[in-house]
């Protein structure tokens, strides 16, 4: 391992080891990348569709360069693509004609407030409001993001059951003027960790951990306690996580939810992982996962099998869910 540091000392990065090198199609093995900040911000860059840069390169940009630059907020990102929904028990019903406010907030912890609204208003109209309101060019560089699914414009509000004081997460993608950079101080990167497997089978690539930076206070009465839980920010046959739960919450009548909304994930890292995003880089494919600690007073276990597998967590709350490793996983062989 290797300690560097950016000019003028602005900027310090750890290198990690090198990681597992790959072979694919008979090409030239490539290594996994040393830097970690590197392949996250190619990992978010993909998921957001817009462009996010490591603080290092933010650093490195050319004097004359007037893009706008803004920092990337990883916790908005996280709570914004953590997908969630109703719960089978609870008939949610929102009255289309009552008028209510909604929050908008960018990755970047811009917030404004879009008031007026209804359940008959069409997610179109709402970028129409934000375009007046946020100053922003277009209704077409806007996509806006509810329990951790893209919103069409087509649909009304009230097909996403969207209501009074709900936050929607704007992304402003496509606009190259405009880049996100990442503070990678959330990432500790000293050192990455195979993530451990009952047998490892030759050429199958391994899951690798990129560990997360907690505060001293979650490092010591959160960390130590909540257990693991895995999230995928893409979809499986058109659903995301939150649907696939909410079916087969609709099955289990185990049950009795004392709320009427959850945020999905799952102990069963496999099961994840058929809602892994894919991303490139170097031109090689990835899937990335995001590892949380839940908090166990309020979760809900919809249980599957007996020894968990395929098992769907429920949770009241994103504040019950605390961002704790990023894994990423590479398609193809591996040697």
């Amino acid at each position: 391992m290797s300690l560097c540091s950016s000019f003028l000392g602005l900027y310090v990065f750890i290198e990690i080891e090198q990681w597992s090198q790959y072979k694919e199609y008979e090409r030239t093995p490539k290594p996994f990348p040393s830097d970690s900040a590197t392949v996250v911000a190619s990992a978010l860059t993909s998921i957001t569709n817009s462009p996010v840069i490591t603080y290092y390169e933010y650093l490195s940009r050319d004097e004359n360069d007037t893009r706008l630059y803004e920092q990337l907020d990883f916790q908005i990102f996280y709570k914004a693509y953590l997908s969630g929904g109703i719960i089978s028990s609870h008939h949610h019903h929102v009255d289309k004609n009552v008028p209510f406010d909604v929050h908008i907030e960018t990755l970047t912890g811009v917030k404004w407030l879009v008031g007026n609204l209804t359940g008959k208003t069409t997610v179109q109209e709402l970028k129409e409001r934000i375009q007046e309101i946020c100053f922003i060019p277009d209704t077409t560089s806007q996509r806006l993001i509810f329990n951790g699914r893209h919103l069409l414009n087509s649909k009304r509000l009230g097909a996403y059951n969207i209501g009074q004081d709900n936050v929607i997460y704007l992304e402003v993608r496509g606009s190259l003027d405009s880049i996100k950079f990442l503070n990678s101080d959330f990432l500790n990167v000293i050192h990455h960790l195979d993530e451990k497997s009952q047998k490892k089978l030759p050429g199958r690539c391994d899951w690798k951990r990129i560990p997360l930076t907690p505060s001293s206070t979650e490092k010591h009465s959160i960390y130590k306690t909540w257990p693991y839980s895995y999230h995928g920010t893409s979809t499986r046959k058109s659903r995301t996580i939150a649907d696939d739960g909410l079916i087969h919450s609709k099955r289990s009548k185990l049950h009795k939810f004392t709320f009427g909304h959850g945020i999905y994930t799952t102990p069963d890292k496999n099961l994840a992982s058929l809602y892994s995003h894919t991303f490139i880089f170097n031109g090689s494919k990835y899937l990335i996962l995001l590892q949380n600690r839940v908090n166990p007073k309020t979760l809900v276990r919809l249980s599957r099998k007996r020894d968990g597998d395929g098992d769907y967590w429920v949770s009241p709350s994103d504040d019950d869910l605390k961002p704790y490793g990023l894994l990423i996983k590479k398609i193809g062989y591996c040697k």
